[in-house]
């Protein structure tokens, strides 16, 4: 409710023109109109409620409201789905002494949204979408301060610094994050990590709204210097159709395990051991609709899992086949693999890993130096003359740098290609500013788009 600063709930005495008359006033009457100035129309179905008195009313096709109080009110709120997904919670403002009294209640505008979640940052054309929210672990209480906190999309115009749908930002000292400048009509997808956290790559429905409000939990990794393990927990389910009738042999999966469940006699599923934190859960079967939804798995546990699937509608005389739609991404790595001018590691290999460092020891001719695990540097050697130089990197098809994957949780990483030799590498991943080596990473949430 705070999360946006004051909202611009307003109140003022009834004057010429302001509202319709709709029934004679009396002292414990409050006409009022609920306004949405994110969507530039009246708020449909919101629910207003007056203090102290409980005294509801639900708002007309026009955002109007009447009020019959059995004492006079002092303050009304209201209450709508669109103000939790926006992040605004619910509106107020005071009820001014007096028999005629008028209140409107309004949201802020999509330009004071975002000068206040976003201040200093330039508001490009459609571009002006904003997803915020807080990043906590998954033991619920603990805020993580300066986590990452990444945002890709499918379509709409790019990063205008950097080309791709794709850009970063940093936790704050609290653990919030504001994301400014992600298209609001397109779908989005969102992870977060540190050195010691993760969650899975959580997608989120593009919106006729351009604020979208999304509180993420992150899962502690394993920790190769201690041994500890990644935290886990068991999550149970059921898959139902719309008439609550359990599907059998319906097909879960959940972001970040291998493993694959299926539904018993009472649709029932169980996952022993799902790594913590948010997570997508994706269920399936035979003449449904597939269902992606966003589960929270928690240290301390959770609720069951309770999943709607849509019977899919065919028409008559339709043969309707399903195909393999392979991630873009995951077909170019596929494609160099079958090539073999590389290293190539996928997950199989990674994940018997210790971390990121781990990963590329021991690739021949890939020399890999520094202090410890979590800084390190990479090196290929240079056949016109005695040495090496560093390594050309690229992360999920963009330019990056050794920086950025000291930084990426080695469970993240889903491939890896690595040209000791400049020429061997594929013709879009080779600079022609150096001729050194060229490693290319693929994390986990590229290959599931």
């Amino acid at each position: 409710m705070l999360v946006i600063g004051p909202t611009e709930a307003r109140s003022y005495a009834a004057h010429a023109g302001a509202l319709p008359m709709l029934m004679p006033f009396a002292s414990d009457t409050i006409r009022g109109l609920v306004y949405d100035s994110l969507a530039q129309r009246p708020l449909v179905g919101a629910s207003v409620i007056a203090e102290p008195g409980g005294q509801s009313a639900t708002t007309d096709a026009t955002g109007r409201f009447v009020l019959v109080t059995a004492a006079p009110a002092t303050r009304v709120s209201a209450f709508h789905l669109t103000l939790d997904r926006t992040g605004i919670g619910s509106l107020s403002a005071a009820v001014p002494a007096g028999s005629s009294v008028r209140v409107t209640l309004a949201t802020p505008s999509s330009r004071t949204a975002w000068d206040r979640l976003c201040p200093g940052v330039v508001r490009e054309a459609a571009r002006d979408g904003v997803v915020f929210g807080t990043v906590r672990s998954a033991d619920g209480r603990t805020r993580i301060a300066r986590a990452r906190v990444r945002v890709t999309w499918d379509k709409g115009p790019p990063h205008a610094a950097t080309g791709i749908r794709q850009f970063e930002v940093r936790t704050d000292s609290i653990g919030s994050y504001y994301a400014c400048g992600v298209p609001a009509q397109d779908n989005a997808y969102i992870v977060t990590y540190a050195p010691e956290y993760a969650s899975g790559l959580i997608a989120i429905a593009g919106d006729s709204l351009p604020l979208r409000k999304l509180d993420l939990f992150a899962g502690r990794l394993s920790d190769a210097a201690t041994a500890a393990p990644a935290t886990t927990q068991i999550v149970t389910g059921f898959v139902r159709d719309g008439t609550r009738r359990p599907v059998v042999g319906a097909t879960v999966d959940i972001d970040g395990i291998e493993l694959t469940e299926k539904t018993d006699l009472g649709g029932r599923f169980r996952f022993a051991a799902a790594p913590t934190g948010t997570r997508m859960l994706l269920s399936r079967s035979v003449g449904y609709t597939p269902t992606l939804q966003p589960i929270d798995v928690m240290e301390r546990g959770m609720e069951e899992v309770q999943v709607e699937l849509t019977r899919s509608v065919l028409l008559p005389g339709v043969k309707v086949t399903e195909r393999l739609a392979i991630p873009v991404l995951l077909a170019e790595f596929e494609e160099h693999r079958r090539a073999g001018f590389g290293t190539f590691l996928d997950s199989s290999v990674i994940e018997r890993k210790t971390s990121i460092r781990n990963v590329f020891e021991g690739i021949p001719s890939l020399e890999v130096t520094g202090r410890d695990q979590s800084e390190f540097k990479m090196f290929t050697p240079v056949l016109s003359f005695s040495g090496s130089c560093p390594v050309n990197v690229f992360l999920d098809g963009r330019k990056s740098g050794t920086d950025e994957l000291q930084a990426l949780p080695k469970d993240l990483v889903a491939a890896v290609e690595v040209y000791v030799r400049q020429p061997n590498a594929p013709a879009k991943y080779r600079p022609t500013q150096n001729a050194c080596g060229v490693v290319i990473v693929w994390t986990k949430m590229a290959f599931r788009r």
